[in-house]
């Protein structure tokens, strides 16, 4: 059981490792995403309430 927890641990110490260097630059791109995503929603919202199609509530294709 501890062989799950070190190898989480490990996983965790690169991943933070290499995150280091971004410095602060990760939290623009989070930042950045988090308002393109806005936009595009609000935008899509606006969109959908002119009666044009909402292709993501369309039921999914069969196979």
């Amino acid at each position: 059981m501890d062989a799950i927890w070190y190898g989480l641990q490990a996983t965790f110490e690169f991943i933070f490792d290499l995150a280091k260097p971004l410095g602060r630059g990760i939290n623009v791109l989070f930042i950045l995403a988090g308002f393109i995503g806005a936009i595009y929603w609000l935008w899509y919202d606006k969109r959908t309430g002119k009666g044009h199609a909402n292709y993501m509530s369309d039921p999914a294709k069969g196979k």
